[in-house]
């Protein structure tokens, strides 16, 4: 492998580079050992307590602690080793020194503050570890220097192409390295790190006349996403790999709308539901929060299909059942109000004591409104929703305004200040079971309809409810 890019100074000790089982003469990088002795040096960092913090997932958790010397001298012992991962030593003066940690866990790496690229290590995984940090440190610099020549010039001209090639080979040239890492290093869990967290290589695929086709490239690169992905290697889920490739992978590789979203969540739980079993955890865990309050339209779908087809009794391994049962009626709740659902009649009283129903309204676009009128966000909320109305009325909309709330002269007051002229109604007996039928925690709830009364988008205040009503006009027109 070539050393073309070892530009600064780094010492090592590394008495060893592959070993085999003795029982079945498998080959490994580095020699397994039965406990941990970690001893850290950091030169200048500050004496006193100094926490080991364990990477998983975006969280930094605390494995262990020790005393550190006056030199910086800190040893960890654990007698039954500690998780594969990616580690963070952290003196007291927040002075840390990150390391990776596999089969090996008798190590020493010594470094100083001044000079985070001195490193002295018997560790061949970090060894290779602070080698690529090294050689990332230039590649940034040489990145950023390009970048900022490239504000200067312009798009389109010699000097902006120029830029640009320089800036495109130096991808190649990483990827190049990387390559080299997986020969040279085989059977390292630096390299399986490593490589785990590359990202395709970038096409630019044409439309006839010539143009960039992003939603091809967009479409190509979402397909080769994973491919050098080990779903099965748990080790990943210890360092930042899987959950910045998970994030990235749902939140910029498909259309933000919980159908779109759908088919790559389908994809991942379909990789890890016969895989390893904390992989599968993790990822479980990491779709329900992630999607019960969702931040796209229709996100929840991607709550509930998650926990109706992995999170049961027989699958949720790691939830006792009273766990699995609260998440599954929560996933019955909101079942019935999910978008792409038919909403539910609702039959309420308006103001005259007589009942209208939602579905007696025929309009293209209907808006069922729940309120409380001592809602500070309520107050705040129902004025943009009325400016809103009166310029929409004459288009389509209409407004079905369910007050929540139980008295009557606090429901009369509002609609009279507010001047709410559109179908304004309460049902203070829950007679209509609306409770059941439209899931929601927090008022003011918005529910968009279509003339068939299938929901069409939800949890919108008014500012963004617009672009729905346009969108719905355009599709009927």
């Amino acid at each position: 492998m070539s050393k073309r890019y070892l530009f600064v100074l780094i010492i090592f000790s590394f008495f060893f580079t592959v070993s085999y089982s003795q029982t079945s003469g498998e080959k490994f990088f580095e020699p397994y050992t039965k406990d941990a002795e970690i001893e850290i040096i950091l030169k200048g960092a500050a004496a006193g307590n100094v926490y080991l913090f364990g990477v998983y997932g975006d969280q930094n958790l605390i494995k262990d602690s020790a005393q550190a010397d006056s030199t910086g001298k800190v040893v960890f012992k654990n007698p039954q080793r500690y998780p594969e991962g990616l580690y963070n030593a952290v003196y007291s003066d927040n002075s840390k020194l990150p390391f990776l940690l596999d089969r090996n866990q008798k190590i020493f790496i010594h470094s100083d503050k001044a000079d985070a690229n001195h490193i002295e290590t018997n560790s061949a995984e970090n060894r290779i570890y602070y080698m690529n940090r090294a050689y990332e440190t230039d590649l940034a610099l040489k990145q950023n220097r390009i970048k900022k020549d490239m504000e200067k010039t312009s798009p389109g001209s010699k000097e902006y192409d120029a830029l640009n090639n320089e800036l495109l080979k130096l991808i190649d040239d990483k990827a190049a390295v990387v390559k080299e890492y997986q020969e040279e290093y085989a059977g390292s869990f630096f390299v399986a790190f490593k490589v785990a967290g590359q990202n395709p290589k970038l096409q630019y695929p044409k439309k006839p006349n010539g143009d960039l086709d992003t939603l091809a490239q967009t479409i190509l690169i979402r397909n080769a996403f994973w491919n050098n992905y080990d779903f099965n290697d748990v080790r990943l889920l210890r360092t930042p790999v899987y959950h910045n490739k998970l994030t990235k992978y749902l939140n910029t590789m498909f259309y933000q709308h919980g159908d779109s979203l759908m088919d790559g969540v389908k994809f991942i739980l379909g990789k890890t539901d016969k895989g390893n079993k904390e992989v599968f955890n993790f990822t479980v865990n990491y779709l329900m929060l992630t999607y019960e309050k969702p931040k796209v339209l229709g996100g929840d779908k991607i709550f509930c299909y998650t926990v109706d087809n992995y999170f049961t009794r027989e699958k949720a391994y790691w939830a006792d059942s009273v766990t699995v049962i609260r998440a599954r009626m929560m996933s019955d709740l909101m079942r019935p109000s999910l978008v792409g659902a038919t909403a539910q009649d609702l039959n309420c009283k308006n103001e005259q004591g007589e009942y209208v129903n939602l579905y007696s309204i025929k309009k293209p676009i209907k808006v069922l409104y729940l309120y409380n009128p001592d809602c500070e966000h309520c107050q705040k909320e129902t004025p943009k929703l009325k400016v809103l109305y009166d310029k929409w009325k004459t288009k389509g909309l209409e407004v079905y305004a369910l007050n929540v709330e139980r008295d009557y002269d606090k429901w009369h007051n509002f609609i009279k200040n507010l001047q709410l002229d559109w179908v304004n109604v309460i049902d203070p007996q829950f007679e209509s079971g609306y409770l059941k039928k439209y899931f929601y925690t927090d008022t003011p709830a918005v529910f968009v309809l279509d003339a068939n009364n299938k929901i069409i988008a939800k949890q919108l205040m008014p500012d963004n409810l617009e672009y729905i009503f346009e969108s719905m006009t355009e599709k009927k027109n």
